[in-house]
């Protein structure tokens, strides 16, 4: 499998401090691979620099095999490498239904301009329907987002995102704030809208990551300590001793 997504002596200071050291990473294209670790281990550092959120101090990250360093955000998701709950279009005044048309508008090039170009594309309004359904949010297409619940808002955001049909879909947390109810819900639509493309996740929960993950890297303080299944990390002595004491999340 082609690497889609590679860091290469990835590192990122904060005044003085080394928050990622001389990280080699490397995201497989068809894989949903999560990032782990304890609390500081620097995890969602590296998140933020292979997603433009940030500028690494040192190393280069590349796309496909080319150097995306010096790209934005804004580059990269025309590339096909969307941030899921960060750039996703989601507004609390409008329903559901008109946050996924706005979405799909901007995936067709399409000026939004008060729905009036709606009513002339079928093509959207059916492909709107297929989502409204897809995400179960067929009760609350008329509600407005910010009525909605926290669980029932984070599936807007994912589809919402999906919308944008990126080929690299990357979510930080999904699972943070959800009920068990909704876990199981985002696990399955993650499982579900990892199907034909490649997803990088940064997550807490640990039956999540034992649930889809193909791979997981390890990071604790700044460096990656291991790589693998999940059976494979999660059995090795060094992974335990990194959670014997931090935040552990079974």
């Amino acid at each position: 499998m082609a690497n889609v997504l590679e860091a290469r002596g990835l590192s990122r200071e904060f005044g003085g401090f080394r928050a990622v050291s001389n990280v080699d990473f490397a995201l497989k294209e068809g894989t949903i691979h999560a990032v782990i670790g304890p609390n500081g281990a620097g995890k969602s550092t590296l998140f933020n620099l292979l997603t433009k959120f940030l500028s690494p101090s040192e190393g280069r990250i590349l796309h496909k095999g080319e150097d995306v360093t010096a790209l934005r955000p804004p580059a990269m998701a025309r590339r096909g490498v969307v941030r899921s709950f960060q750039i996703s279009a989601v507004f609390a005044g409008l329903t559901v239904r008109e946050n996924i048309e706005m979405a799909l508008l901007r995936t067709n090039g399409i000026g939004w301009s008060f729905f009036s170009s709606i009513a002339r594309r079928p093509a959207i309004r059916r492909r709107v329907d297929e989502m409204i359904s897809r995400f179960s949010l067929d009760e609350h297409a008329d509600t407005q987002a910010g009525n909605l619940s926290y669980g029932r808002k984070r599936v807007l955001e994912l589809a919402t995102t999906l919308a944008l049909d990126p080929d690299v879909l990357l979510l930080d947390e999904p699972m943070a704030g959800l009920g068990h109810e909704d876990i199981g819900r985002i696990t399955d639509l993650v499982r579900e809208s990892g199907k034909g493309r490649t997803i990088l996740l940064v997550e807490h929960n640990m039956r999540v990551v034992s649930d889809l993950a193909d791979q997981i890297t390890v990071m604790v303080r700044g460096e990656v300590l291991a790589e693998g299944s999940y059976a494979e990390v999660s059995s090795r002595p060094d992974v335990i001793a990194a959670y014997t004491g931090g935040q552990h999340h079974g």
